[in-house]
């Protein structure tokens, strides 16, 4: 038992003739009536059992529950209620409890799941805006929320503006009817309810606002806590990573989902896809691990030749399928992903949102690109908004309205003669500097000067975790893609190596594709 710290108060009571000291011992650190309560809503004090009126609750119990909450929280674990841990009791915070009980006693995973939605198209609906935030606003800012989860899990929200929804938004006050009352600003900001009920509470005595930087610190931001409670809304628990979305104190500003998020998501969503499309083949070889993915065809019908049939027009017929593909490269441009593959261009202003248009043949896009040009593998967007095209030791420079400017050679790059061809080639929003790959080997050119850094070239072994070599490297919405074959990396710019939970599987995440049998493998690992 943890030994309990005592207080001597001396109690002086004076008569006419005589003072009399009487000695007390008062417990310190004892927690109040509102503090249990606390642990009692969280899960970290078991309810009163069996009705028993003489249940009370030890010294050790209490310890124990603070432990659970100091260590669920990030502090030390100390049983005691010091400065640090008496500040969580007025944390503004989720309302969902942290430690259910059929997990609290074995907790194998750091992400707590409950039930997803049992399919990828789920509907929203913002049933009203708060006192200090109109319902446009937040019709916005939800948008935004979904859609930094929807990608991990493969999944595609629709707003609904009558009729019942999947996930219902709404604020409230006091008691709004589900059981589980606010209690006004401060505390409990908002809660949600995992599928299949998932409606989205949000406490209207609170001040919202949309600025995670906001000074006012009695302001709370809505996207920070709505992307929070979606994740309830999709199946998710609290998480006792303190950099996770779904840790249970407030905290902003919210920018992207954790390892932790996201491992969450690909339990609940993408593991079950796997599991279906793999029962569902019947001509999957257990034994193939090949690293590429199926080649198209051309046809369906087993009667039909294609041999002869050079006088075919049909366009159709030559697009390759972009989610049975080995795509030549992908590349950002303009904020916007191309992909390419063979002599067409796909371009997605999002993941999976194929422009109108698209696919197109990259000469009828890339005006002035020499026709003896009939594959683009390596192409990048410079500083100045320009586009480079590389084939062997020439490139083609466009305008950012894709005109040829002009004709160069590799020699501009600084590329030592002997390199006959770039495999890959970015511009890094980590340091503003170009990267230039051949197959196992990169160079990092300073555009600004036109100089290559000292020190290069090095080995591509230097990107931990990333396979080599590669067919692409990105950079999209802030963060370094790399791809090869069917599958794409996370790098982690900071620890200098891949996330962890990579890789994932391209055309699924990234493209308007099914899963498919072969996604199962393109979930492992075993790149050179």
């Amino acid at each position: 038992m943890e030994p309990r710290k005592y207080v001597l108060l001396i109690s002086i009571v004076i008569g006419c003739s005589v003072a009399t000291a009487k000695t007390i011992f008062v417990e310190e650190d004892v927690p109040s009536i509102e503090e249990i309560s606390f642990m009692k809503k969280y899960g970290y004090l078991p309810e009163k059992q069996d009705d028993n009126m003489d249940f009370a609750y030890t010294p050790h119990s209490i310890a124990e529950a603070l432990k659970k909450m100091q260590s669920f929280a990030g502090l030390s674990p100390t049983g005691h209620l010091d400065a640090e841990t008496r500040k969580l009791f007025k944390r503004r915070r989720c309302g969902v409890k942290d430690i259910e009980t059929k997990s609290a006693a074995h907790r194998r995973r750091r992400y707590i799941l409950q039930q997803g939605w049992g399919k990828k198209a789920i509907t929203y609906r913002v049933l009203n805006g708060s006192s200090t935030l109109e319902r446009a606003r937040v019709e916005t800012l939800m948008a935004a929320g979904l859609a930094v989860w929807a990608p991990h899990g493969g999944l595609q929200f629709e707003q609904l503006d009558h009729g019942k929804a999947d996930i219902q938004v709404s604020f409230a006050s006091k008691d709004h009817g589900d059981g589980f009352p606010f209690d006004g600003p401060g505390h409990v900001v908002a809660h949600a309810f995992p599928p299949p009920h998932g409606a989205m509470h949000f406490d209207d005595d609170e001040l919202w606002g949309d600025n995670p930087d906001e000074e006012d610190e009695n302001i709370t931001d809505f996207f920070a806590v709505a992307v929070h409670e979606i994740g309830h809304a999709l199946g998710m628990s609290h998480s006792n990573v303190k950099a996770s979305v779904m840790y249970p104190y407030y905290q902003v500003p919210v920018e992207k989902l954790h390892e932790d998020d996201i491992l969450g998501m690909q339990e609940l969503y993408l593991k079950e896809d796997v599991h279906e499309a793999l029962l569902e083949s019947t001509e999957q070889s257990v034994a193939s691990r090949s690293s590429l993915a199926p080649r198209p065809t051309l046809a369906d019908d087993d009667n039909k030749s294609n041999e002869d049939n050079d006088d075919d027009e049909d366009d159709d017929n030559d697009v390759p399928d972009l989610c049975y593909t080995n795509y030549d490269t992908v590349q950002v441009i303009q904020d916007k992903l191309f992909v390419f593959e063979e002599e067409w261009v796909w371009v997605l202003t999002d993941r999976k949102q194929i422009m109108e248009g698209y696919p197109k043949r990259f000469h009828d896009v890339f005006i002035g690109l020499p026709k003896h040009i009939t594959v683009i593998r390596t192409i990048y967007e410079k500083q100045n908004g320009h586009i480079v095209v590389f084939s062997g030791r020439s490139f083609w420079e466009f305008s950012a309205r894709f005109r040829l400017v002009r004709r160069g050679r590799l020699s501009e790059y600084k590329i030592p003669p002997q390199v006959s061809e770039l495999t890959t080639v970015f511009l890094s929003n980590y340091n503003n500097k170009t990267y230039l790959i051949e197959y196992e080997r990169f160079w990092r050119f300073d555009d600004a000067t036109s100089s290559m850094d000292k020190g290069y070239p090095k080995e591509m072994s230097a990107w931990r975790q990333i396979p080599y070599p590669v067919d692409a490297a990105v950079i999209w919405k802030g963060d370094t893609f790399f791809f090869r074959g069917p599958r794409f990396w996370r790098f982690d710019n900071t620890a200098v190596r891949a996330h962890h939970y990579y890789p994932l599987p391209t055309a699924q995440i990234w493209f308007p594709c099914r899963a498919t049998p072969d996604m199962a493998r393109y979930v492992t690992n075993d790149e050179p």
